[in-house]
Order: structure tokens, then sequence, then C-alpha cells
């Protein structure tokens, strides 16, 4: 029987992330108590552990990756010594801080980038694993990456599809519930109702009603797209709509995850893998983005 349960936040970079990991948060999930304050790029606060960000980056940086590099990750290389050494130190401070309560989490836009890392750590912890994945239109994305850091639509989407399609599959045997940023912002109750259902947690009425009625401020979105709004006038942008559609499909609890959903994800899988190189080992990935410290990094 696992020693406990980690729930834990999956999505790309201004996603909501933060919001919805708030929204875990309301559901009783610990989140720690060593997390980033407020920032003006996040008022609200970001709800990420500092130490896990810092392995994020330490992984990444081992595959020659910073939080925006385009290529994606050969799974193969989560074998390497190294990241087996950042495994058992990642292992061995969720179990001094986080996983000694029963219901835990964390969040961070660049755990499902390494996804296979954090499965293993949540299996040296002898954490049963569950999943909350964040969604938002990439359009919406795209408009506030550019704004931040005059990135473009089609690299912003390449960058949405290599955090969230290469290793998503790996949840599908584990309890998840999509849950989209701006539904959430739209009817913040029903979509608590929905995670804790999912996820078979029993809310916190009190903290739950706080989270709806003060913690989501509307005036923070400042777009709000609808699938036909998405683009398709290149290959990353045909794929990362075909994609949204689907997860948005489960958001809406329109698809049944193994008939309707996975099938098609795996096809989908193919058609990324095809789009976009692999990482190189041991070197800077020339396709990196703009530097960005990984404190002010978007979430």
């Amino acid at each position: 029987m696992p020693a406990s349960r980690a729930v834990v936040v999956l999505g790309m970079h201004r996603s909501g992330t933060s919001a919805i990991a708030r929204s875990v948060a309301a559901l009783s999930v610990y989140l720690g108590n060593d997390l980033f304050g407020a920032h003006p790029e996040n008022p609200t606060g970001y709800w990420e552990d500092r130490n896990l960000v810092a392995l994020d980056d330490r992984v990444l940086e081992s595959f020659g990756l910073r939080w925006d590099s385009i290529p994606r990750i050969d799974p193969r290389r989560f074998e390497s010594r190294k990241v087996r050494k950042l495994q058992r130190e990642a292992a061995g401070y969720c179990r001094k801080t986080l996983a000694s309560r029963p219901l835990w989490g964390f969040k961070d836009p660049r755990t499902i980038r390494v996804l296979p890392f954090w499965q293993n750590v949540l299996l040296d912890c002898g954490a049963q694993d569950s999943y909350v994945v964040a969604i938002r239109n990439p359009r919406s994305i795209a408009a506030s990456l550019f704004a931040r850091q005059r990135m473009t639509a089609d690299d912003a989407y390449r960058l949405w599809l290599v955090h969230m399609v290469p290793f998503l599959h790996r949840i599908a045997d584990a309890p998840f519930v999509v849950v989209d940023y701006d539904l959430l912002m739209q009817d913040p109750r029903r979509e608590l109702g929905r995670m804790a259902r999912a996820l078979a947690i029993e809310a916190d009425g009190d903290e739950a009603e706080r989270f709806a009625s003060e913690f989501l401020n509307p005036s923070l979105r400042h777009t709000s797209f609808s699938l036909d709004d998405l683009e398709e006038g290149t290959a990353a942008a045909r794929l990362t709509k075909s994609a949204y559609g689907l997860l948005l499909g489960l958001a809406r609890d329109r698809l049944d995850p193994s008939r309707d959903f996975w099938p098609s994800w795996r096809e989908l899988a193919v058609q990324v893998a095809a789009l976009l190189p692999p990482a190189q080992p041991s070197r800077e990935s020339r396709f990196s983005l703009r530097r960005w410290p990984s404190r002010l990094a978007p979430s």
C-alpha cells in the first residue's frame, strides 16, 4: 500500500498552472512551505516549491536544455548516471519535506517535460501518483509569450507541443483530470467538483469556497479564445490545434479517455516527434530561445 499520495500539476508555462495549483491546495493537497512568493508577472503567487523548480532546471541542464528549449528529450536519457543521482536527491527532498503528508503535491511547468524523472522519484518515495493536467488555449499562451519576450507564435506552439505531447501518455493508467484555465475562471466551483471527483478527494468546503470567491481575479486574464480562433497556417499550429482540441474534449467531459482520447493522442505524438528534433547529448541546444532567469520563467 502506498505510503502517501501525490497530486502533480502538469502544464505548459502561461497555462494558468498557478491558479490551478492553488485550486489543488484548496482540495487539501499539501504543496509545501518553501514556495516562491508573488511577482509582478504573477501577483497571486506561483505555488511552486523553490527546491523542486531548481531540481527541474538541473535535470533540463543535464540534457543541455533550458525552460524554453524546443528539442524533445529521448526517454532513454533519463537512465543516465547523472540523472539517476538527481533522482535520488529529489526523492530524499520529497521524503523529508512533502511525502510525510498523506496527500501532497507540487507544480512546476517544467515537470511535464521531465515527467519520467518525477515518476521515478514518486516510485522511490512509495507514493501513489495522480495528476491534474492544466490547459489553456495555446493562442492565449502565444500572446503572453510574445508580450513578455517577443516569442513568435510558431515558436510558442512548438514549445507547447514539446511540453504537452511527448510524455503525457505516461499518466494514462493513473488517476488524472484535465482542467482548462478558462473554464476554471468561468465556474470555479464546478471545476473544483470535477477535480475532487476525478481524484477521489474529499474537498474542504470552506477552503474551496474561499478559493472560488476570493482567490480568482478575472482581471488577470488578458485574453480568451475559442478553439476556432487557433491558427492552422503551419505544421506546428495544426498539431497544436489538434492536441488542444483533444485535451479540451477531456476538460469538457465530452471524450472517453480510453476509447476516444488515447488512441488519437498516440497518433498525434508520432507526428510531433517527426516535427521536433531530439535534443543532442551534452551540448547546448541550438534551438533554444532567448534566456530568461529560471526564477522569472513564466508559469
